[in-house]
């Protein structure tokens, strides 16, 4: 169910129907090399989000674009917002999902660099003592990796196929960001947007500029920009087709809906927010 196709006489229902439970995609506009469109991450965030909610019934809000890309100016088509403003917009929208009748909002992230703010941002509703609950999930992950297609059942793969999967885990092929996977996701709804033609127009290898910091655990919010500076990070990956890219979607959108059924149904959290309500001072 999407928040923006439902008339307002079916909205009783469809909070019922959801058991609660909304689902917000989150993803950002920033580079994926050139092989595949500035909005890959809201793309996958909203199509993965909305497909699982046909097997398993939540309301699904419209897709936040805007995440956070702080220092990614140099690419065109990169938006990059506030910290402050992306947190005031995240304040306000669970505070208005929360009015119209749902108690539990799930922050569906499509865009890695997300994540620590939205893990943050979870924690600032415990500060602000909110009666509603806010959870995040990103397919990214639980990656549909070549290994995990083989060794399942999704899509319809011809032994063809199988044989490129095999061949990408065998030469130890790297994933990361506008890589196989995300190809695939993007290639299995817009086919148009991908440019499979351009995988190799710049490379996804790193620059090693940074290791010396990863090697001592220290973070940098220089790192991943520099070592990655074409926004590209995984190998080359040819082969994709229509059969692997739609087996990678099925995978995605089969635990997207088991997390929905779970949140739906979970009385966890509720039971905990409750306690841990009547013992702050």
């Amino acid at each position: 169910m999407n928040w923006e196709y439902l008339r307002e006489e079916e909205f009783k229902e469809a909070v019922e129907t959801s058991k609660g439970l909304c689902v917000v995609p989150i993803g950002c506009m920033e580079k994926h090399g050139q092989h595949l469109p500035i909005g890959t991450d809201s793309i996958l965030a909203t199509e993965i989000a909305r497909r699982a909610a046909e097997r398993e019934p939540v309301v699904v809000f419209p897709t936040l674009h805007f995440g956070e890309k702080t220092g990614a100016g140099e690419f065109a088509g990169t938006v990059i917002f506030s910290d402050e403003l992306r947190r005031k917009i995240l304040e306000e929208l669970c505070e208005e999902i929360h009015r119209n009748g749902f108690h539990k909002i799930l922050l569906f992230n499509g865009h890695g660099g997300n994540q620590a703010m939205l893990s943050q941002f979870a924690r600032s509703t415990l500060y602000r003592k909110k009666d509603y609950m806010v959870y995040d999930y990103a397919p990214g992950s639980d990656f549909p990796t070549p290994n995990k297609l083989l060794s399942g059942n999704f899509g319809k793969l011809t032994s063809e196929d199988r044989e490129i999967l095999k061949d990408y885990v065998a030469a130890k092929k790297r994933y990361g960001h506008a890589c196989f996977i995300e190809t695939g996701w993007i290639y299995a709804t817009h086919p148009e947007l991908v440019r499979l033609d351009k995988i190799d127009a710049e490379s996804g290898s790193s620059t090693h500029r940074f290791d010396e910091f990863a090697k001592r655990k220290i973070n940098s919010p220089f790192a991943w920009m520099a070592d990655y500076p074409n926004s590209y990070a995984g190998d080359s990956h040819e082969g994709m087709n229509e059969r692997i890219a739609a087996a990678m979607l099925e995978y995605s959108v089969t635990k997207a809906a088991e997390v929905f059924h779970f949140l739906k149904n979970e009385t966890i959290s509720k039971e905990y927010h409750k306690e841990w309500s009547a013992k702050q001072i």
